[in-house]
């Protein structure tokens, strides 16, 4: 199993802002920090904002920032936010004389279950408090003085 980018960068994302809680980053600084994409970065902070991760602000002295205490933001609710499908196999694709009797399939998803309650115990600010993490957070260049739109069009406006 791998998680795709969106995932991936969405927890980037929130382990970047939570790191930086005391005050608003940008996308560009963001994507700067990790050297990503800034219009992948656009979907991803959308759709959490969407959500209630984060709060987004336009303008100049616009940015981001989480919208909840690390202490609620589980990874394993973030996965199934950013995941279009958590599918190990696709029985139909095939299509597998087996389909619907398949003990393979089910063994699968008990993985997958599995897998997804253990992110469900793990907690942003379990991650932000990791020293290994923290100390490589600390080593990615800062841009806080990166002018231009903090939030592009399209990242939703939070309260």
């Amino acid at each position: 199993m791998e998680l795709t980018y969106h995932t991936d960068y969405a927890l980037r994302v929130l382990i970047y802002a939570g790191a930086q809680s005391e005050r608003r980053v940008t996308m560009r600084e963001i994507a700067q920090a990790y050297n990503i994409s800034q219009e992948h970065l656009r979907k991803v902070v959308h759709r959490l904002a969407r959500h209630g991760y984060l709060q987004t602000t336009q303008g100049r002295s616009g940015g981001l920032q989480l919208a909840r205490e690390p202490t609620t933001i589980r990874v394993g609710e973030v996965v199934r936010l950013m995941e279009e499908s958590l599918e190990l196999i696709h029985c139909e694709r095939g299509p597998c004389p087996l389909c619907g009797r398949c003990s393979l399939k089910r063994a699968l998803n008990s993985a997958r279950d599995q897998f997804l309650n253990h992110l469900d115990g793990i907690t942003l600010e379990e991650l932000l408090a990791d020293p290994a993490t923290a100390e490589q957070l600390r080593r990615l260049p800062l841009t806080q003085g990166v002018t231009g739109p903090a939030v592009e069009d399209g990242a939703q406006r939070g309260s």
